[in-house]
């Protein structure tokens, strides 16, 4: 009944189709790929192919290998001083001298020059050179210290400042771009003009692109081997190629469905990412070589695999894939295993390893030997963020994917788990007798202890969502009054309605996901209309505060919970910048001229935007991350998995919300 509840209410909703986008890919080339040197001056195309000029000499492109050649790059019109242009040297205009020259597509030769006090733009007349005088006093330009310039096939000249980007039409009449306007960068140091529009600049720390009217960002080894970006040129495909202090980039957009993100993402995670079922980061010996890696036994095992389970559980769903059940199949043997291998009824752990396994590395913690398998070690002091993670997917692989056996048997684990906690005052009890740190759930606690009130409603929210994960179930009537007296007797379900803690609290993100996974069984379970309009003020209050986060995880369980509008485009843009490369490279964007800081830092220090930069050029994250967080990453040796990007796709593939 409550599945075709949930479907009806999907087919009710208009669902999005998703249309084909454009994924940005980068290669980067260093001297291990045949650059004489890493340190570039410019980069053009000739006849030849794309070549750089380096302080060692100059190469060309040949498939993935640079070669030595002689062949040199497009001459400058400007060179030592002077000017030559359809093969005769032409004087500068009275007591000027040029600094760059340019023609734009009617063949019109403009140069900038300066002289004693004056900087200026001219253009050639026929004999004469002319003044591009400021006939538009509204746009008027500021900055008179022109430092390069481009034109575009429209018949616009695109001239980098200073102070931002210009763009003029040749005769006078100028439009001045700036941070305010959207422009990253404050001083543009070169700049190239594509065939399919595309307008891209380079600075001395980073490079942006305008296409369809938006800027977009690239920073750091994502995208570039270098930051100082020295020359940038446009092949007909509409490919990018940068030269920089370390290396040249090579940046494709690759026409892409959503369908094939997720393929990528899907071999990444088989590849690199499955220990046995658990699903989490790795790490590389060398950043540049994924092919030797190691896999986290993490703090989270947990949680990160019954994300990823539970993205297997929505795919096998929609497309009836046999991969997809099987995968999920392997991962609930893992869940399940790590309550079995603790000896202790109803108790997961955080983590377990095997002793004959390799392939991994040992996160911090107590770990212990299993009294089950003495081939096995467990990791204790187990957190709410485990039961969090449990309890959600424990019910949809029930709804979606488990057989009846199947069925029988998790229903014996949400049965021990739930009773361990109901019979030790809402706490679980590690190995050691006493409570573990975080998995506090009980009233006195939540609601008389001050060191618990900053948890109050996201705990309260969480132990109403396992009993009401205990009753769906299993069918139990003893969960559903558990509930009941919790509401009433020790008011958990107002304590909920601002589970969504803001200042003085500390914004917690991790806490933020920890919550959508409680709302999405609350919110598919409770019927009774006094108990749903309640839990909708806070469900509502919390998408609220989070949209301007675009997250596709929080507005598909939104949109799945209510079947009202979610903000879909919103999260298939998401989606689309959802970083190709999930190695933890650095990104900065505190720097960035259309950026505005917030005025106080993030939890753990960070710099923080008021409003979230693209997901394409922030430090790779999991919906436990600040997506505010201006700055961040490391040296590219640590690897995401792709479960943050196949939840969300999958679960709004299975409720109809995008297809």
């Amino acid at each position: 009944m409550l599945l075709a509840w949930m479907l009806a209410m999907a087919i009710d909703r208009a669902t999005f189709k998703t249309e084909p986008f454009l994924q940005d890919i980068a290669a980067i080339y260093t001297i291990r790929d045949g650059l004489p040197s890493n340190v570039c001056s410019g980069i053009g195309l000739a006849e030849e192919g794309v070549i750089v000029q380096t302080d060692a000499g100059r190469a060309v492109l040949k498939g993935d290998r640079w070669q030595p050649t002689q062949s040199s790059l497009p001459a400058p019109l400007v060179a030592s001083g002077k000017l030559v242009w359809e093969g005769r040297e032409i004087a500068p205009p009275d007591k000027r001298a040029y600094r760059f020259a340019f023609t734009d597509h009617r063949q019109r030769l403009f140069a900038f020059c300066e002289g004693e006090l004056m900087k200026e733009l001219y253009r050639r007349d026929g004999e004469d050179w002319v003044l591009v005088s400021i006939n538009d006093h509204r746009n008027r330009f500021y900055d008179d210290n022109f430092l390069c310039a481009a034109a575009d096939p429209a018949g616009f000249v695109w001239i980098g400042t200073r102070d931002g980007l210009l763009m003029a039409d040749g005769d006078g009449w100028w439009k001045t771009f700036r941070g305010e306007d959207g422009v990253p960068i404050k001083e543009v140091r070169c700049i190239a003009v594509g065939p399919n529009g595309d307008v891209w600049i380079g600075s001395s720390d980073g490079a942006a692109r305008l296409r369809n009217g938006r800027w977009s960002f690239f920073w750091g080894r994502r995208w570039m081997p270098g930051n100082d970006v020295r020359s940038i040129a446009i092949d007909s495909s509409g490919v990018a190629y940068l030269a920089t202090e370390g290396g040249v980039a090579r940046i494709e957009s690759r026409p892409m469905t959503l369908q094939q993100k997720a393929d990528h993402y899907e071999a990444i995670t088989a590849a690199r990412h499955n220990r046995n079922g658990y699903v989490t980061v790795c790490e590389f010996e060398n950043a540049d070589d994924p092919s030797k890696f190691k896999i986290e036994a993490s703090d989270n095992d947990g949680l990160w695999t019954a994300l990823y389970c539970a993205a297997q559980s929505y795919r096998y769903a929609v497309t009836g894939d046999p991969t997809a059940k099987s995968l999920a199949q392997k991962s609930m043997r893992a869940i399940r295993d790590l309550e079995r291998l603790t000896g202790i009824s109803g108790f997961p752990a955080r983590s377990v390893i095997r002793k004959d396994e390799t392939n991994y590395f040992q996160s911090h913690g107590e770990w212990h030997e299993s009294p089950v398998d003495p081939n096995y070690i467990w990791k204790g002091d187990t957190s709410s963020d485990e039961l969090d993670g449990h309890f959600y997917v424990l019910g949809v692989y029930h709804d979606l994917v488990a057989d009846d056996r199947e069925k029988s048997e998790l229903q014996a684990l949400v049965r021990r788990i739930i009773d361990h906690l109901l019979s030790n005052n809402y706490r679980l009890i590690d190995k050691d007798g006493k409570p573990t740190r975080w998995a506090i759930f009980d009233p006195e606690s939540i609601n008389d202890d001050p060191i618990w009130e900053e948890e109050r409603g996201l705990n309260s929210l969480s132990m109403l969502s396992y009993l009401l994960t205990a009753h769906h179930m299993t069918g139990d009537p003893k969960y559903r009054a558990e509930y009941e007296k919790l509401i009433h007797k020790h008011r958990y379900l107002l304590n909920a309605i601002h589970q969504k803690a803001l200042a003085p609290f500390e914004i917690n993100h991790s806490d933020d996901e920890l919550a959508w996974l409680g709302y999405y069984r609350v919110g598919l379970s409770e019927k009774a209309p006094a108990y749903r309009k309640i839990w909708m003020m806070s469900l509502e209050r919390s998408w609220q505060i989070e949209r301007p986060e675009r997250s596709p995880f929080t507005n598909f369980i939104f949109g799945a919970i209510t079947g009202q509008a979610c903000d879909v485009e919103a999260s298939v843009r998401t989606l689309q910048e959802w970083p190709w490369d999930l190695r933890d490279w650095a990104a900065k964007n505190s720097h960035r001229a259309d950026v505005t800081v917030a005025n106080g830092p993030g939890r753990f220090g960070e710099k923080q935007s008021v409003v979230p930069v693209s997901y394409a050029e922030r430090a790779v994250m999991q919906w436990n991350g600040n997506p505010y967080r201006l700055d961040g990453g490391g040296s590219g040796k640590r690897e995401h998995d792709g479960a943050a990007f196949l939840l969300p796709y999958w679960m709004g593939r299975y409720y109809k919300i995008i297809e």
